[in-house]
């Protein structure tokens, strides 16, 4: 029961003088420092729960940026004490938690991996976090461009040459032998040519290699990741790539999907490349204004993230004020601007998705009004477009928090 005010002060009264027997005053006293000892254990339990109730909030806040970006600091922190090149995944979306996990549960295994995703989304990067997850990670990761290799040295390239073959030509180890004991990482596997997919074939079944003008076999002990932005399926169907060699790499598939369904990564994107930036150019403090932000998260991109990237440089190369603006963009992004101002939006908005949904909610704090507005619709108009998704699977209620 909650006592009067002072009510301690009238206690400690009959203690002042002699007009009350002692004992009266003893008790008196007695009673007093229980109840000043009271409110003293009152207030301190109330700072404690204070306390606790900002400690729970700071956690719940750091246990959620750790969900989503634990692998882009500890993959930093661990390769920059190596003294490598930053292996950075950045997103919070769900889609890239999920490759996230994945590449922890793949990356001890000796399993062959297959990527897949359009040009730009970042496939090789993806390829570097698994090896350096791994137990590999301390040995090579060899990449090789397959679309960028001219067919007649192809095979010289991965298989390597012993001297003498031809006139002028000296022995040289092949990206198969140099991955020895680590990676090597096919890149736009589906433009090897028909002629060296066999080969390739026969090194996964039997891990050796031949180099060119020799016959000795020569043991690799490699891990084999493959990526394209082909459809490789459609082009085992049209005879252009190998059935056999399909199946022998897409053991494991990771596929990262285009920029434009995942624009909720979209932002934190930009403010990692801008401290990149930031180091490489002399001044500093420039920040993108909102309205870029906004244009950005309408922005299709279909170079995907390294079109934003370089996006990114660019402002940040060429624009001398504290502040970019929508003016200071490239003219692609402007071109498009200038499209949306003059349809007012209603082909956007008519392609809404899932993934631009949870970004714009996640960049407005969960407020459907600002989320609408940031998406140029009607709050009404949000509602159903996220019941409607949310009734199909395309969205569920953890990717709007």
């Amino acid at each position: 029961m909650k006592k009067a005010a002072g009510e301690e002060d009238d206690l400690f009264e009959y203690t002042k003088t002699s007009e009350y027997p002692g004992i009266v005053a003893r008790m008196a006293e007695a009673f007093g420092m229980m109840m000043v000892s009271k409110d003293a254990n009152e207030y301190y339990m109330e700072q404690v729960s204070e306390g606790l109730n900002k400690v729970r909030k700071d956690f719940t806040a750091a246990r959620e940026r750790l969900n989503s970006e634990q692998f882009v600091f500890w993959k930093e922190r661990a390769e920059r004490e190596k003294g490598r090149q930053p292996v950075t995944i950045v997103g919070r979306s769900r889609q890239i938690r999920d490759i996230v996990r994945r590449i922890e549960r793949v990356a001890d295994l000796a399993s062959n991996i297959l990527i897949t995703g359009e040009t730009g989304t970042g496939k090789e990067l993806i390829g570097k976090a698994i090896h350096l997850s791994g137990k590999r990670r301390e040995m090579p990761f060899v990449a090789i461009n397959c679309a960028a290799v001219p067919e007649p040295i192809f095979e010289s390239e991965i298989f390597g040459i012993e001297k003498g073959v031809a006139t002028g030509v000296g022995k040289r180890i092949g990206k198969l032998e140099l991955a020895r004991g680590g990676t090597i990482f096919f890149d736009e596997i589906g433009d090897m040519p028909l002629s060296i997919q066999a080969k390739v074939l026969r090194v996964i079944e039997d891990r050796r290699i031949e180099r060119l003008g020799s016959e000795k076999a020569i043991p690799v002990d490699i891990r084999i990741i493959a990526a394209t932005n082909k459809d490789l399926k459609r082009q085992v169907i049209e005879e252009r790539f190998r059935e056999d060699l399909f199946y022998r790499l897409n053991v494991i598939r990771i596929h990262i999907p285009p920029l434009r369904e995942r624009r909720e990564d979209i932002p934190i994107l930009v403010d990692h490349f801008i401290e990149v930036y930031r180091r490489m150019f002399p001044w500093k403090g420039k920040k993108f204004s909102r309205d870029v932000i906004d244009l950005f998260l309408l922005y299709p991109w279909p170079g995907n993230v390294r079109e934003l990237r370089n996006e990114v440089e660019r402002a940040m190369a060429l624009v001398n004020s504290d502040t970019v603006t929508p003016d200071d963009l490239s003219d692609d992004v402007m071109a498009f601007s200038s499209g949306i101002q003059k349809t007012g939006g209603r082909q956007i908005r008519r392609e809404i998705g899932a993934g631009f949904i949870a970004g714009a909610l996640k960049e407005s704090g969960g407020n459907k009004s600002k989320a609408a507005k940031l998406l140029g619709i009607s709050r009404e108009g949000l509602r159903k477009k996220i019941n409607r998704l949310i009734d199909s699977g395309e969205l569920k209620e953890g990717d709007m928090e």
